[in-house]
Parts: C-alpha cells; structure tokens; sequence
C-alpha cells in the first residue's frame, strides 16, 4: 500500500454500484465508537467529496448515510468512507491513503487537500464564566439575563 501524504485526502469514482454493504459500518456507529477523531475524519473526508464534486461528478446526493472501513497496512490502519448518490448508485470511496484493492474497480480517482479541521469541540454556555455578576451586597443574585 502507498500510505497518500498526511495532507492529501483521495477520492475514487467505481466502475460498479456498491449494493452490498455487509463488511461496512454505518457512518453512526463508526463515529459512536470513538466520537472526536472520527467525526473529525469524516467531516474531512466528506469535505475532500466535496472539493473534488466537479471532476468524479458528485451532486451532494446520497442515497443514504455513507459507512465506514478500513484498510489494514500494519502497523497503521487507514479509514474510508464510502458513499452511494442517489442517481444511478454511483459510489465514491475517500480514503487518506491509496487503496490497492480497488485499482480494477476504479473509474476515476483524484487527490484533494485535506481541509484543516480543528479536533476539539467549540465552548458551552458551562464553558464560559458568568459576564454578569452582582457586584453589591444589597443586590440579589438572580438569574442571568437572557443574552
């Protein structure tokens, strides 16, 4: 297997619709499994779908929500996602690393820079301090003002 750079995302067009989809994980369960670093990959690899829509000809159909896999090069494991359009069951596999496996199943495949997407999850209202506080002892504390 030749591992792609870490910045390079590729997308695979298939010769054939994929129909079955037993040795793959639906997109949920995969991302329930280890939420941060998955969802992170996801959303970069959909992203990279996105970047390269003009050249495999994606829409930003699906027919349903995209599953996962992954490729196994020891020591490393590599994930792809593989997601069908909901025209004539075209179907795209983005991966960060080249796919041997797939060479004679491949119509066409491109290469897109991986979007920069930070790993961690924005700030909660508990994350911030309370902006208003009451600063005399004759005030009450009571709630906080609705902005």
């Amino acid at each position: 297997m030749t591992r792609a750079p870490a910045d390079v995302m590729i997308v695979y067009v298939l010769t054939e619709p994929v129909d079955d989809f037993t040795a793959l994980t639906p997109l949920p369960d995969w991302i329930s499994a280890d939420p941060v670093p998955h969802t992170h990959w996801a959303l970069q690899a959909i992203l990279a779908l996105a970047d390269a829509a003009d050249y495999v000809h994606w829409d930003g159909d699906m027919r349903h929500l995209p599953s996962g896999g992954a490729v196994i090069a020891p020591p490393d494991t590599h994930p792809y996602l593989v997601i069908k359009r909901d025209n004539n069951g075209t179907t795209f596999v983005v991966s960060d690393a080249e796919i041997p496996g797939l060479t004679d199943t491949v119509e066409r495949s491109t290469r897109t820079e991986r979007r920069p997407i930070g790993t961690w999850t924005h700030p909660t209202s508990r994350d911030i301090p309370t902006l208003l506080q009451p600063t005399h002892p004759n005030l009450a504390a009571g709630p906080a003002p609705p902005f």
